[in-house]
C-alpha cells in the first residue's frame, strides 16, 4: 500500500471526524437551544396562569383579561409546536381560546371590584407588577406598538390608585371601629387628596364628594368632643410621609419598566 494511498485515507477520517465533530456539536447546540426555549416558555406560562388567577374577579379591565389571556395562548401554541404529543398544551390551548373568546364577547364593567382586606391589597400590587414588567418587555420585543403599551400602562395605573384607595379606606374604616375618629380623618384625607390630584379629567368627582361628606361629619364630632385639640410636630410629621406614598409609587412605575423579568 502506498504512503500516497495511506495518507489519503487518513486525510478522509480526518475531514469525516471534523464533519461528525461539526454536526454533533450542531445538534447538541440546537437541543441546549430548545431545552432553554422550552423552560423560558413553562417559566412563562406558569407566570401568566399564577398572575390571571392572583387577581380578584372582575379587578382587571377587559383589556388587561384580554392581554394576558391571549399571551397565555402565544405561549401555549409555541409550547405545543415544540412539544407535539403533549396532550395537555392541546387541553389548555382549548381553555385559553375560550376564555379569550368570552371576553372579548362580555361587556367592559363599570364598577371595579374592591379590595377588603390589607393583604390582598399587597398581593394585588405585585401582581399588577408583573404585568407592568410584563408589558414592558413586549414593547421592547416589538410585540405591541408604544401607544397599545400606554394605553394598558394607563389603565394599570388606574388601578394601582383605586387599590391605593382602598388601602387608606380600609384603614380608616378599622378606625373607626375603634374609636380612633382622628385617625380614621387622616386616612379619609390621604384617599382624598390622592383622588383630587388625579381627577383632572372628573373621573373621580363622585367618590371625592363622598369624602368630602365622611370628612367633615368626623370633623363636627371631633370638634364637638375635643375642642381645644392642637396637632402635635409628631401628628403633623406621620400625615405628611404617608401623604408621599403616591409619589414614590409613580416613581416605583419607571422602575417596574426597566425590569425586564420575562425576555
Amino acid at each position: 500500500m502506498s504512503s500516497a494511498y495511506i495518507i489519503g485515507i487518513i486525510v478522509a477520517l480526518l475531514i469525516a471526524l471534523s464533519c461528525y465533530a461539526f454536526v454533533s456539536q450542531s445538534i447538541d447546540k440546537k437541543r441546549k437551544q430548545k431545552q432553554r426555549l422550552l423552560a423560558a416558555l413553562k417559566t412563562r406560562s406558569r407566570n401568566f396562569k399564577y398572575m390571571l388567577n392572583g387577581f380578584p374577579p372582575d379587578f382587571l379591565t377587559k383589556d388587561l383579561q384580554a392581554l394576558v389571556n391571549r399571551c397565555l395562548v402565544d405561549v401555549t401554541e409555541q409550547l405545543a409546536r415544540i412539544e407535539p404529543d403533549n396532550k395537555t398544551y392541546v387541553e389548555e390551548l382549548q381553555l385559553f381560546s375560550k376564555q379569550l373568546e368570552e371576553i372579548k364577547r362580555k361587556p367592559q364593567k363599570t364598577k371595579r371590584k374592591q379590595l377588603d382586606n390589607p393583604q390582598q391589597v399587597k398581593e394585588v400590587k405585585k401582581y399588577l407588577q408583573e404585568l407592568n414588567k410584563f408589558i414592558a418587555s413586549m414593547v421592547n420585543r416589538g410585540n405591541i406598538s408604544k401607544a397599545q403599551s400606554a394605553n394598558y400602562e394607563r389603565q394599570i395605573k388606574n388601578l394601582v390608585l383605586q387599590m391605593t384607595v382602598d388601602a387608606y379606606l380600609l384603614n380608616a374604616k378599622q378606625s373607626q371601629q375603634n374609636n380612633k375618629a382622628r385617625l380614621a380623618v387622616h386616612y379619609y384625607t390621604l384617599a382624598l387628596k390622592l383622588l383630587t390630584k388625579e381627577n383632572a379629567q372628573g373621573t373621580y368627582q363622585k367618590q371625592i364628594a363622598q369624602l368630602k361628606t365622611v370628612i367633615a361629619q368626623l370633623e363636627d364630632q371631633l370638634e364637638e368632643e375635643e375642642p381645644d385639640y392642637k396637632e402635635s410636630e409628631h401628628s403633623v410629621a406621620s400625615r405628611d410621609a404617608a401623604a408621599k406614598e403616591w409619589d414614590e409609587l409613580n416613581e416605583d412605575d419607571d422602575s417596574w419598566k426597566k425590569k425586564r423579568v420575562y425576555d
